[in-house]
């Protein structure tokens, strides 16, 4: 029996004993029951069920957290390397929001992704899209969902700034109905690259694959300190949470139940960051989501900030996201201009630091690092 959960032991030894597992939830969506996640001081632990089967080997062949050779990825998805390493292969950059009010309203920054996965369902080159809703169920959690329609993709909008492991979802992925989109942080769509990559049936139907950029994530501990410092003591009060809600850049937004309302700016909140940044925020070298074929960030600059109304950088990667692209602006659903690649980076020239130098520096001082496959030549001692 020793021998029959090797990758169960495989998993231990060199991702979850050092912990280096992300909450992407991919080894668990393809674990065919024997993982699970559970909640142990406010952080998530892949732990193992009583299924008495084996853990199958794409668990820990998906598993992105500690093999993850972008160069081999890059290869596998764009069939090229980047010209440049901080973005990742890049066709075309823009800057730009959806056309339509309402929906570039309901997004994080722009409302772009929203836009084109509404676009692909309309146009029938998608039959879903797999993506995050919160307060499906319980106000504050977030899980991921199949969004077969309209409202359900309109009901994903925004950002969730807390851990939700968006790949537990691909148990149910196979038997479904495609083709399909798919939305996730890079880590989660990472694991997605692999397991195309080893030909696992989770993944067969997922065409089109997008995502926001990702700096830093905070544990759901952050929201239970706000509320405490409103003096608020449990999370069960919350009737409603929004992360980016109102004119953008947005604040964070809790209705409780006895019909308050507490709100934080968006870059005071950021003020917490230091004190509840999960472990993969710090660990994970990829900002620009770069193995996708469209990612999306705010357009952080005077220009776009002083103009208001959202406005998202787009990075499409692939010909077909270029082509996506292209077909969503000459039908007037999205309002694009094109923009250089470095006008792109300037607009995160922090974050590209904090992971790009602050990952690999940071990794350093680890027992067990993570193996990008690539490393910066040179890191000064400064």
């Amino acid at each position: 029996a020793q021998n029959m959960d090797e990758y169960w032991q495989k998993l231990q030894a060199d991702i979850l004993d050092h912990d280096l597992e992300t909450q992407c939830g991919t080894c668990v969506g393809v674990s065919e029951g024997t993982l699970r996640y559970e909640e142990r001081g406010g952080i998530l632990k892949v732990v193992r069920t009583d299924n008495p089967n084996p853990v199958p080997r794409a668990a820990y062949e998906g598993c992105p957290a500690r093999f993850c050779n972008y160069p081999k990825l890059n290869e596998f998805v764009f069939h090229t390397q980047p010209q440049n390493q901080l973005s990742g292969v890049v066709k075309q950059a823009y800057v730009g929001h959806a056309s339509n009010e309402g929906v570039r309203r309901s997004g994080a920054s722009g409302g772009i992704m929203s836009a084109t996965l509404l676009y692909l369902l309309e146009t029938k080159k998608i039959t879903g899209a797999v993506c995050l809703r919160l307060g499906k169920n319980v106000p504050y959690k977030a899980e991921p969902i199949l969004a077969r329609t309209p409202e359900d993709v309109l009901a994903c909008a925004q950002s969730v700034y807390s851990v939700s492991p968006v790949n537990t979802i691909l148990e149910k992925l196979e038997h479904e109905e495609g083709p399909l989109a798919y939305v996730g942080l890079p880590d989660q769509v990472a694991g997605i690259r692999k397991l195309q990559m080893i030909g696992h049936p989770s993944v067969k139907h997922i065409q089109y694959v997008l995502g926001p950029y990702m700096g830093t994530q905070m544990t759901f501990e952050a929201i239970r300190s706000f509320l405490r410092s409103h003096k608020i003591h449990s999370e069960e009060e919350i009737l409603d949470l929004k992360y980016r809600a109102g004119e953008w850049p947005g604040y964070l937004q809790i209705t409780l139940k006895n019909g308050q309302v507490l709100r934080a700016e968006k870059f005071y909140y950021n003020y917490l960051i230091p004190f509840f940044i999960t472990q993969s925020s710090l660990q994970l070298v990829d900002f620009t989501n770069e193995l996708t074929d469209i990612s999306v960030g705010d357009a952080w600059s005077p220009t776009f900030e002083d103009m208001r109304g959202g406005f998202s950088v787009v990075l499409a990667r692939s010909p077909k996201a270029v082509d996506l692209l292209k077909a969503m602006q000459a039908q007037g659903h999205l309002t694009l201009q094109n923009i250089s690649l470095e006008e792109a980076l300037d607009m995160h020239g922090h974050m590209l630091d904090f992971k790009k130098r602050g990952s690999f520096i940071r990794n350093g001082w680890r027992k067990v690092q993570p193996d990008y496959g690539y490393r910066p030549a040179h890191i000064p001692r400064s």
